[in-house]
């Protein structure tokens, strides 16, 4: 039987614009890795849907990074405390575990 891990995925959802701002600070955070991806939602500023477009800077976005419970405390606390005043968006963290290999 393989033996897990346990680690948090932070997930941040928020404006396209500022993706590399973020990933930039995830990794100055200690993270190795991350996944990107383009979402559509409603939330309290309304509607936001990621299409194909001249005004693609609209765009909403997820990343998850799976990282250590310290890595993942440090990034949320800079995303919150450096973007979340100037642009929409949410971050979580969720528990896993991840096999051993």
């Amino acid at each position: 039987m393989k033996s897990y891990s346990k680690k948090k995925k932070v997930v941040i959802v928020t404006e396209a614009i500022i993706l590399n701002d973020i990933i930039k600070l995830s990794e100055s955070a200690g993270a190795d890795g991350y996944t990107v991806t383009a979402v559509t939602g409603k939330g309290p500023r309304g509607i936001r849907r990621s299409q194909d477009s001249f005004i693609s800077i609209l765009k909403n976005i997820k990343i998850e990074i799976v990282t250590s419970e310290e890595v993942a405390n440090k990034i949320i606390k800079e995303v919150v405390d450096k973007f979340y005043k100037y642009y929409a968006g949410i971050v979580y963290v969720e528990d896993v575990e991840m096999p051993k290999i």
